[in-house]
């Protein structure tokens, strides 16, 4: 997934086959040549966000329209590539002390703390109109040393309530831009707390704020921000990227088994049911699948960054259909459910490619809801019952696949020598039964593989 391009994929038409129109984004580089390279003096001069046009903000007795100006100016052009974004936080100084001297600078801090409170500060129409919104948060964040740091984003994470007291670890990086003034959110809604009155030794703009919950997955040291920007219900998006790699990097800090321990028991008609509304409350949750993965595709890194993150070039991208009923969902017909699984690694042994049908366990995050569409090619085609049209399933993402191997041959021959001895008596009854039922599970495997939808790659930034 590299280059700025956009490219699909069309499977081959089988004998009796369907095909699925799906689309294929490729991972997109940085957008301006200018940012690709330098420090990050030189890009904030390149974005003119540098120290003496940012002056009116720490010269500031009162915070205004005029300083909100300057605020809204850097946050609309703060946001760097992911791979500029990252070794810049790697390399950030940490906050100094509350006894130590801070200078409005040309560099990014680093904060780790508690996130305290959230609120909205309302911009004037005009501003509003240029960043995109009526206003940005205030993020108020105390580190293990007490102090206080006001962090300025576009949105902080919006599972947050606004206008109370929280206690979420919390952490930014971002540009110093006062240590005189700080904006203070007004209007807050009836029966709500105000902003808190303590004034903050230092106020920073920030891309955006990291949140690291108590959950298995925030142990792992995954931001739940990145699932802001997640779209359900949609094929892969440019807003997926970033979680959708921070999550399978975060993947491979921890193993199936751990996951699937902590992982709450959640029926499968649950996770496809978008009428179940189960992903909003629980992305990121432990998932644990198991049935027919008819697809195991190699999917290759080739963004530098991306595989860095990784510790990688690639991954595997599987198709695995649990075993359900029949049903309607969203009004359609739909006789199998096709959840997409992308892990780091296969199980030893286990086949892959397009033509596979093998059992697997897979536990993973639950990432997003997607869709892709069945396209009936063939009219009238025996073994389709399904109708055409836009599909949703789940996409799942761990560490490892779990192949189920049929029994060794010896093994094998012995259950076949006492299933035999057991069966003789119930041959003549049951003969055509059983005759019909292996051409019925051929026939619903090969109806299985014709919903197959094409492998998904994901989009940039």
């Amino acid at each position: 997934m590299s280059g700025e391009r956009v490219t699909g994929r069309r499977p081959g038409l089988w004998a009796w086959a369907v095909a699925l129109l799906a689309v294929s984004l490729a991972e997109v580089g940085p957008a301006l040549a200018e940012d690709a390279a330098g420090d990050v003096a030189s890009f904030l001069k390149l974005r003119e966000i540098d120290q003496p046009r940012r002056a009116v903000v720490e010269e500031a007795v009162a915070w205004d329209d005029a300083v909100d100006g300057v605020v809204v100016k850097v946050l609309q052009r703060l946001d760097a590539p992911a791979n500029l974004a990252a070794g810049w936080a790697k390399a950030a100084r940490p906050v100094p002390a509350a006894d130590d001297a801070v200078a409005v600078a040309d560099e990014l801090l680093a904060v780790r703390g508690r996130a305290t409170f959230v609120a909205a500060r309302t911009l004037p129409a005009e501003l509003a109109e240029r960043l995109g919104r009526g206003s940005y948060d205030v993020v108020r964040l105390v580190d293990d040393r007490g102090l206080v740091v006001d962090v300025l984003t576009v949105s902080a994470p919006k599972a947050w309530p606004r206008w109370q007291v929280i206690d979420e670890p919390a952490a930014a990086v971002g540009l110093p831009i006062s240590t005189q003034a700080a904006p203070t959110p007004a209007g807050h809604p009836p029966a709500a707390e105000a902003w808190p009155a303590a004034r903050p030794g230092l106020t920073l703009a920030a891309a955006g704020v990291s949140w690291f919950p108590g959950t298995p997955l925030g142990k792992l040291g995954f931001d739940y921000g990145l699932f802001d920007t997640v779209v359900d219900g949609q094929k892969l998006v440019r807003g997926d990227t970033a979680g959708f790699y921070a999550l399978l990097a975060a993947a491979g800090r921890t193993d199936a088994a751990s996951i699937a321990a902590a992982a709450a028991p959640t029926d499968i008609l649950t996770l496809i049911n978008p009428a179940a509304k189960w992903l909003p409350e629980h992305r990121g949750d432990g998932v644990m699948i198991e049935g027919a993965a008819l697809r195991a595709t190699r999917v290759p890194v080739d963004d530098a960054f991306r595989r860095e993150q990784l510790g990688r070039d690639h991954y595997w991208e599987l198709i695995v259909f649990p075993s359900t009923p029949p049903l309607v969902v969203d009004g359609k017909k739909q006789n199998f459910f096709p959840i997409v699984c992308c892990v780091r690694d296969l199980s030893a042994g286990m086949p892959t490619g397009d033509r596979i049908n093998e059992t697997v366990r897979v536990s993973g995050f639950a990432f997003k809801r997607y869709a892709y569409f069945f396209e009936a090619m063939l009219e009238g085609v025996s073994g389709i019952d399904a109708e055409a049209g836009e599909r949703q399933t789940m996409l799942v993402v761990g560490p490892r696949v779990e192949w189920v191997q049929p029994m060794a041959t010896g093994q094998r021959g012995l259950s076949m020598v006492l299933g035999i001895a057991a069966a003789v008596g119930l041959l003549a009854i049951l003969g055509l039964g059983i005759l019909y039922g292996n051409w019925s599970a051929n026939r619903a495997i090969r109806r299985a593989r014709a919903e197959l939808p094409a492998r998904i790659d994901l989009p940039g930034e």
